[in-house]
């Protein structure tokens, strides 16, 4: 650990506490489309190509605007909703910040740069601010040193310019970024270009790792 200088971090299964089965059976309940249709919804079927699949992709890397995309899922649940009541929906799948992780996250600032790396879109982003405004009464490109937003970037995970932006913006090299992931996939590219990885498998395993560097 002595060569790490940077913490980068994923959000969702990682910073944030997420299940998208929450957004899914809320839209299932409401409409008559029929349930498979749904599982594109969900970050674990992001493997298999749809049109759904694509559409949603293209949101979180900032190529579909707010409005767009709310169209997009009234087509998609055949549904008439209001803005406000599809960006609820929409963030029901974040469930809570994991508050004890991210203070220990938080607690190694003085020895290391923390970063976030997140696939995410303006709607969760906005959400995201809201409830770590309401803890710590700051937002996170206002607690961490950097942040890397998807929908900003205009790539996502595991697309190799991502990660390539967090070498080239943070000015260190990729063999001094210990970058944590929920997701195996998004491993694979940053250990190729040179970057320490952490795969989180258990939030309080992860709490324990990081309390030991």
């Amino acid at each position: 650990m002595k060569d790490i200088k940077v913490l980068l971090f994923d959000l969702g299964g990682v910073i944030i506490d997420i299940d998208p089965s929450i957004t899914i059976n809320a839209l299932k309940s409401m409409s008559k489309k029929s349930s498979e249709d749904f599982n594109a919804l969900d970050y674990k079927y992001y493997k298999e190509e749809s049109s759904l699949l694509n559409f949603f992709f293209e949101y979180e890397k900032g190529n579909i605007n707010d409005d767009k995309f709310r169209s997009g899922i009234r087509k998609f649940a055949n549904l008439d909703l209001s803005n406000n009541k599809i960006d609820h929906i929409w963030n029901y799948v974040i469930v809570k910040i994991n508050k004890d992780l991210l203070d220990v996250v938080l607690s190694l600032k003085n020895r290391y740069k923390i970063m976030i790396l997140s696939n995410t879109n303006f709607i969760h982003k906005l959400y995201y601010d809201k409830l770590v405004v309401d803890i710590y009464g700051k937002t996170l490109k206002q607690l961490f040193d950097k942040v890397f937003y998807s929908f900003e970037i205009r790539s996502r995970k595991p697309e190799l310019e991502i990660y390539q932006k967090v070498i080239d913006e943070s000015s260190y090299s990729g063999k001094e970024i210990l970058f944590f992931d929920d997701m195996k996939e998004n491993l694979e590219i940053p250990k190729v270009i040179g970057m320490k990885t952490y795969h989180v498998e258990d939030i309080t395993l992860t709490k324990q790792f990081l309390k030991k560097i």
